[in-house]
């Protein structure tokens, strides 16, 4: 499921992205967790919100749920906030707003197939 296109550039802060939550919008065993991850989350939220693939090289991931990652609440209508975030994966901490990850969720309204989460041009934060 994904949600509509928005136009124009993000916050380069990143203030509008609890707003946005396009990038959390993504197929399935987009996000998987390292080592490091995995010890940041406890046992209950691994059990909940992740799943080991069944075949080598039994990657775990995050869970998908209705076309977005399994930790975004969005029981507040509008927003879009991270229930993990203070630990959340090392893929979803590289997500910068206005890198060219941010700006394809923001123009298909779900995250494509970019791999480039950082910004090339640091000159907006500056």
């Amino acid at each position: 499921m994904s949600l509509p296109p928005i136009d124009g550039p993000p916050d380069p802060a990143g203030g509008d992205c609890v707003g946005c939550g396009r990038c959390c919008h993504h197929p399935p065993s987009t996000v998987s967790l390292l080592a490091d991850d995995e010890a940041r989350l406890d046992e209950e939220q691994l059990r909940r919100l992740s799943v080991i693939e069944a075949r080598p090289p039994f990657f775990r991931f995050l869970l998908h749920r209705d076309g977005h990652c399994v930790a975004l609440d969005e029981a507040t209508p509008g927003r879009h906030a991270c229930a993990i975030y203070a630990v959340r994966p090392t893929g979803c901490r590289t997500v910068e707003a206005g890198s060219p990850c941010c700006l394809e969720a923001r123009r298909l309204g779900h995250l494509g197939s970019s791999v480039e989460f950082r910004r090339t041009d640091t000159s907006a934060v500056e």
